[in-house]
């Protein structure tokens, strides 16, 4: 008894308050293994930061949060394709579209290229009524008048044509009955008066003069088919004239040796200092009184109307025989005997453009520019007449002579007319040597 008594108070006492741990069975854990911490849901609206360990509530804004640096996404840029006008073939179309903007130099030109084996529908009109070799062809500010003028050894004559729709590429040409016809003089230059100047159909006419008698310019009025006045040059040819765009009552006259400013109203002249020479063509500006004058002196000369000396001048390789002013009045475009034409730039008196190509070498040619400015039309001495893109100066295409048989010779070049609206609907270029005037829809 005692025996059993002394056990038990040991196993008690080691039960209770024994300082050692009992160390685990080998095979099990003191304590149980952790589970892994669950995957954060996905709020809507939130977004979990895993360092922070906690949510964050997420702000609708345009501002969006730049990628990682450590591997940062590269988008490629999307490059915008700019819109091309789709140009039809015809040479009519890119000329409205050039008319209006719609479409660029360089592309006109392209374009043109393309469409320059031209398939041009071509109408030989018979005017019987030429005898002699065709010097004008000039058509109204309405284009649906034309006037033509032929020399012959009989001296010259002046015909009025109407013209209107035929069919759908044709036109029709109606003669007038009044024919004003000079035995002794050659017409040399036809321009026709703007419409705000005077309404209706007035021509202002230079005669060249000669074998005794005075070179002279004329207001005709063709609907009444009278001459309204006429201006006399004594002692000298005239070559040339225009109106003057600057004051709307006077014309500006190139004559030989020297140039003039006629004022109808006052009955006054003023005369451009030409270094002596004949002015074989002149041009007034819209903007500003300034008058260019080309002569025979190879020289093309900028007249101020308010001062005594020229502005200044521009030396050509010949004769310069026509100026064509473009709108901007800017640049204009002036051909020589020797058959150079060149793009002159007037605010830095240096030429932009050349034209190479042309054929002549004895005659003042006149030059031809459409409504949009496109455009070169020039007949040459070889009776072919070429068109050129003006803004580059690339020859696009050359017609053939405007009559077939022998009638003609090397000294008739042909004269030409060019309109984007004939009889108010078609696009069309006229050519005529003789009695046929051969008519080229575009």
């Amino acid at each position: 008894t005692l025996l059993y008594t002394i056990k038990f108070e040991i196993g008690t006492m080691s039960g209770r308050g024994c300082c050692k741990k009992r160390r685990p069975e080998p095979g099990r854990c003191s304590r149980p293994a952790r589970r892994p911490a669950p995957a954060p849901a996905n709020l809507p609206g939130y977004s979990y930061d895993p360092v922070k360990k906690r949510y964050f509530k997420v702000e609708t804004s345009s501002f969006t949060v730049p990628p990682s640096p450590k591997k940062p996404v590269i988008q490629p840029r999307e490059v915008e394709k700019p819109e091309y006008v789709k140009c039809p073939g015809s040479l009519q179309s890119l000329l409205r579209s050039r008319q209006v903007g719609a479409i660029s130099s360089h592309l006109f030109e392209k374009r043109a290229l393309q469409a320059s084996s031209y398939s041009l529908k071509k109408q030989v009109v018979t005017a019987p009524c030429h005898r002699g070799t065709v010097t004008h062809l000039q058509i109204n500010e309405t284009q649906d008048t034309l006037l033509t003028s032929a020399k012959s050894g009989h001296g010259a004559a002046l015909w009025k044509y109407s013209i209107s729709k035929c069919n759908k590429f044709y036109i029709h040409l109606k003669r007038d009955d009044n024919v004003h016809y000079s035995p002794v003089s050659e017409i040399t230059d036809i321009n026709f008066l703007p419409q705000v100047v005077r309404p209706g159909c007035v021509a202002l006419v230079s005669l060249l003069g000669g074998a005794g008698h005075q070179g002279r310019v004329s207001l005709l009025d063709l609907d009444q088919g009278t001459f309204l006045s006429t201006y006399y040059v004594p002692q000298s040819n005239v070559w040339s004239c225009c109106w003057n765009h600057q004051d709307h009552h006077s014309l500006c006259i190139g004559a030989t040796r020297e140039g003039y400013v006629q004022d109808i109203v006052s009955n006054t002249r003023k005369v451009l200092n030409t270094g002596k020479s004949d002015v074989l063509s002149i041009r007034s500006l819209e903007s500003s009184p300034l008058v260019f004058t080309g002569s025979r002196n190879k020289l093309l000369m900028c007249h101020d109307l308010r001062a005594k000396e020229p502005a200044f001048q521009l030396e050509h390789q010949s004769s310069v025989g026509d100026i064509k002013l473009m709108k901007s009045e800017n640049t204009l475009i002036c051909s020589a005997f020797n058959g150079q034409v060149v793009q002159w730039d007037v605010r830095t008196q240096r030429h932009v453009v050349a034209y190479r190509g042309h054929v002549n070498d004895y005659a003042p040619v006149r030059m031809k520019l459409d409504e949009s400015e496109s455009l070169l039309f020039i007949p040459g001495k070889d009776l072919q007449t070429r068109i050129w893109a003006v803004d580059t100066g690339n020859l696009l295409n050359i017609l053939p002579p405007p009559a077939e048989d022998s009638i003609i010779s090397n000294h008739n070049i042909p004269a030409c007319e060019v309109g984007l609206s004939w009889a108010g609907f078609y696009p069309g270029f006229a050519v005529a040597a003789t009695g046929l005037l051969h008519w080229y829809s575009l």
